[in-house]
């Protein structure tokens, strides 16, 4: 007699509805089983053929993945499906911490920069193109960038450093560069420092417009980041 297709269809059916019904059942048995959480990661060694949705197999393998896991569980002996809500729990509750401490940071930086801000002024006071000259031994082109600096506050300063942008007359950013000044100013005073040189990339389109646009037509933002006082003391964006 011919086996129909239609009973083909119907024995796969069964046989799937079997495979999947033994899944669940092999799931549900393991997360009931209760185990001692020091032997956590042998347990999940010896049961990797039963198959858990991603984010319970993720949240198993992060506890068992710190170092001293089994005394961070709230108790010696848990079932699975327990060490699977504390995970969850414990993950939620580290991305709480995680974002505070990210704000709480940013905050701090934020009240340093306000702090920051009033101390040092930039001014560049001469920029000039230096083309290469074989003849001078000089191979390269570069430019010339010389900058002057101002303690606008109360304390004597022994060295700063800070970005500094450069914008065109649309505000456009044309070039920027983080300077380090090892240059003892006390308060009100002005000093000017050896010009800077940048080596021209002619590949590089901000070294191109750092080159072609005259200092009347640039605008240099600056922004302290870490400052070192006379006294030793140090104020700095990045200091925790």
């Amino acid at each position: 007699m011919r086996t129909s297709r239609w009973t083909i269809d119907l024995v796969s059916a069964c046989v799937l509805g079997a495979t999947l019904l033994g899944c669940r059942s092999r799931e549900e048995a393991f997360r009931g089983t209760r185990i001692r959480v020091a032997r956590l990661d042998s347990v999940l060694a010896a049961a990797d053929s039963v198959r858990l949705p991603l984010a319970d197999a993720r949240a198993l393998l992060g506890v068992v993945a710190e170092s001293g896991f089994a005394v961070k569980l709230p108790r010696d002996t848990m079932t699975v499906a327990e060490i699977v809500a504390w995970a969850h729990a414990e993950q939620a509750r580290k991305q709480v911490a995680d974002a505070a401490a990210v704000a709480a940071e940013r905050a701090r930086q934020d009240s340093v920069r306000r702090l920051l801000e009033p101390l040092v002024a930039v001014t560049v006071v001469k920029k000039s193109y230096l083309p290469r000259n074989a003849d001078a031994e000089q191979y390269e082109d570069y430019i010339s960038l010389g900058f002057a600096y101002q303690n606008k506050g109360t304390r004597a300063i022994r060295a700063f450093q800070g970005d500094a942008t450069f914008l065109d007359t649309f505000g456009d950013s044309i070039y920027s560069a983080h300077l380090k000044v090892d240059l003892p100013l006390t308060p009100g005073q002005t000093r000017r420092e050896p010009a800077r040189i940048v080596r021209v990339n002619p590949f590089r389109v901000a070294h191109q417009r750092l080159r072609d646009t005259p200092l009347d037509k640039m605008k240099l933002i600056w922004q302290t980041s870490d400052v070192v006082f006379a006294d030793g003391s140090r104020l700095s964006v990045s200091a925790p």
